[in-house]
This record gives C-alpha cells, structure tokens and sequence, in this order.
C-alpha cells in the first residue's frame, strides 16, 4: 500500500524523474517537440489529441524504463487508457488486448513491486526461461489473431504480432530481465509498420508513427547507456 500512496507525494516525482542520464533528458525534450508538432499538423480533434498527449505520456514511460524508474508504472496506466480510446476508434482491436494487459501485467505491478523501487540489477535469461517465453508469446499470437480476426480488423497480422511481442515484453520487464529490451525494440519496429498500415487504410494518426520511432530510439539509448546493458 506504500507504493501506491508514493504517487501523491510530489517529493517521489521529482524524484523519480531526477538521476536520468543525460541523452535520455535530451531525447526527452526532442521527443516532446517532434510529437506535439506532428501530433497537431492536421488539425484538432478528439483523435489527434488524445492520440498526441498518450504519445507524450508513453515515451516518457519508456524513458523511465530504461533509466530504472518505477514511474513508468503509472504514466504507463495514463497512456493505456487513452491509447485504448485510441486503437478503438482505428480497429487494432488486439492493441487494446494490449494495452490493458500492460496495466494489469506491467504498469500496476512495478508501481506495487519492491524490487523495481531501488538499485536493481537487471536479470539474464536462462534456456528453460527462453523457452517458457517463446511458448507463452505464442499463445499471446494465437489468442490475439483470433481477437482480430474475429471482431474483422484490417490489420489482424500487423496487430496480432506487435501485441504479442509488446506483452511478453511487458511480463520480462516486470520480472526485469534485460532480454526485455530485445521484445520492445521489435514490438517498436512491428507498430511503425502497423499505425502506417493504420493511416493507408483511413486513420492517419502519424503522431503514434512517430511515437514508436522515438521509442525505437530509446531502445538503442538503453542498450548503450543504462543500467539494463552495463
């Protein structure tokens, strides 16, 4: 119960947003420019916004990620539920499988967790871990296809795949094995190529394009310059 009253306290934000490493502070602020300028080009409406301001929310989840801050449990939670409204309204029905598996399997158990509220040390996988989470990603694969397929989604493959790989991710993150890192930077790849998919089938939300192309880059900062790849 601590860790969840911690997030009325305005000492553990500044905090948790404190002790980042300096590329990561620089990506932040590009980020925030790059999204809001695409995110309102087109103009103003309920999509862009909400798509504009869960992008903002969710790099900065990320970046919180890589720089071991249990913060990104409750940005995450705000990012989800407007990136739910989100993939409601553009038919990537397993995107919203997705995202609530992310509250309920990453965002509320790190703002719960023990161990990601210190100087953890990131974990290595061992082959009966490796196989436990190819089988697992599977089942998401299974599962997820016929959640599209089945509601009639325009992107049931795109979809399926990048909702697969995002949740395994979430549950290595969570468990802080660094082979999470390997998750995310594919799941960023599979969006990129899923909200552009997204946008030629009639819903141009390219602030989330972009979105996953900083989250990409976020990838590469946290295998060269954090605590998960020392």
């Amino acid at each position: 119960m601590n860790n969840i009253l911690r997030v009325i306290n305005p000492k553990w934000y500044k905090e948790q947003m404190s002790g980042w490493t300096k590329i990561s502070y620089i990506l932040l602020f590009v980020g925030y420019l790059i999204q809001l300028v695409i995110g309102f080009n087109s103009g103003i409406n309920m999509l862009s916004v909400t798509s504009t301001i869960a992008g903002v929310i969710g790099f900065t989840c990320t970046i919180a990620i890589t720089n071991g801050k249990s913060i990104n449990g409750l940005l995450g939670f705000i990012s989800a539920l407007l990136l739910i409204f989100v993939a409601t309204r553009t038919g990537n029905y397993s995107d919203v499988i997705m995202q609530t598996a992310y509250v309920l399997l990453l965002d509320i158990p790190i703002l719960l967790s023990v161990s990601w509220n210190g100087n953890f040390e990131p974990r290595k996988m061992k082959i009966n871990n490796i196989i436990f989470y190819l089988g697992l990603f599977f089942i998401f694969v299974i599962l997820t296809f016929l959640l599209d397929t089945y509601l009639g989604s325009q992107q049931a493959i795109l979809d399926s795949i990048s909702a697969s790989v995002g949740l395994t991710g979430a549950v290595l993150t969570v468990q802080r094995y660094r082979a999470s890192y390997y998750m995310w930077t594919l799941q960023a790849l599979m969006s990129i190529a899923l909200w552009i998919q997204t946008a030629i089938n009639g819903h141009a939300v390219w602030v989330l394009m972009i979105t996953y192309m900083l989250y990409l880059t976020n990838d590469i900062i946290a295998f060269t310059h954090s605590k998960w790849f020392k």
